[in-house]
């Protein structure tokens, strides 16, 4: 095997890749859809902050994707809210923006939006491709086995929604990476702007969802975003 054929094996995962619309819709209250209807316990009501509906953003459904993460392997469905003008996000789920996270499908019924409550400016359902991911430079996945010169290699890297693969950094490594944080967050998935849909984070941004993997830790859920 040569040298670039190692490095680009070391530095491959797999990733489920989200495909906003472009297909004739199953209409599949299941189905995973970005600003369409979310899914919740009966007892679920729609996330709020100060009084104010969040913004429901996508629900993702991991049992129709080809590949999931190990950090995911439990979970079967992922619905995420958020602020408007969400300029500036805190760290930690459950305040500003929701994530919620069920480890079955059974029981999950349509949660209705209250009156004014924001929405994107067209909604979709979607579909899971796989895909083989690569990280950007500054990674700290990025694996240089020793003697390859890697200062001018550049892998194929999925700009996508997603869930596994690796972050689509764009401005430097997710705050996480500094190791302080006690639930020891991990990445897992990433939303990233969805013209289409008139989802945009910024210019052209993208969140970062990691969970926590420390003991005790494993429902927590964390948030970076990045823009250009």
């Amino acid at each position: 095997m040569s040298s670039i054929e190692e490095f680009t094996r070391l530095n491959s995962r797999k990733a489920s890749v989200l495909h906003v619309g472009g297909f004739r819709p199953a209409n599949d209250l299941l189905a995973s859809n970005v600003g369409l209807k979310p899914l919740g316990l009966p007892d679920e009501e729609w996330p709020a902050l100060n009084g104010k509906p969040l913004l429901f953003v996508c629900q993702l459904n991991l049992t129709a994707a080809p590949f999931v993460p190990t950090l995911l392997e439990d979970i079967r469905m992922i619905t995420f809210f958020v602020k408007t003008g969400f300029g500036s996000l805190k760290k930690e789920n459950g305040n500003d923006w929701r994530l919620r996270a069920y480890k079955s499908l059974d029981g999950l019924v349509p949660i209705a939006a209250p009156a004014k409550t924001p929405s994107v400016k067209r909604g979709f359902e979607c579909r899971w491709e796989e895909g083989e991911d690569h990280p950007v430079h500054d990674d700290p996945a990025w694996i240089v086995p020793d003697g390859f010169d890697d200062s001018e290699v550049e892998l194929d890297h999925l700009y996508r929604t997603k869930i596994g693969g690796y972050a689509s950094n764009i401005q430097s490594e997710q705050w996480w990476h500094d190791g302080r944080h006690p639930a020891a967050p991990a990445y897992c998935l990433q939303i990233n702007s969805e013209e289409k849909a008139g989802l945009v984070w910024g210019d052209a941004g993208t969140i970062y969802l990691a969970r926590g993997t420390a003991s005790g830790c494993e429902d927590e859920w964390f948030l970076d975003w990045q823009s250009y």
